[in-house]
């Protein structure tokens, strides 16, 4: 399950920012320096969200997605 309290705002260039959990944030930012990526990881404050991982989100989404369905006839 993804976490509720993501709570790190990530930006790089024109790109809009996202919500990310400490985890995805780590990567984010080792992604973006081992580039010489312009970026910004700005820390909310607890009283703001609870937020959802936007990183994690979509794993979950792709997982959703592709999982093999069975569809009985009616």
């Amino acid at each position: 399950t993804q976490p509720t309290n993501s709570r790190f705002l990530a930006t790089a260039g024109d790109f809009p920012p996202v919500i990310l959990c400490e985890e995805h944030a780590k990567i984010f930012e080792t992604m973006m320096m081992a580039n010489n990526i312009p970026h910004t990881i700005y820390e909310l404050d607890e009283e703001d969200g609870p937020y959802k991982c936007h990183a994690c989100n979509l794993s979950e989404t792709i997982e959703e997605a592709t999982k093999p369905q069975i569809i009985l006839p009616h």
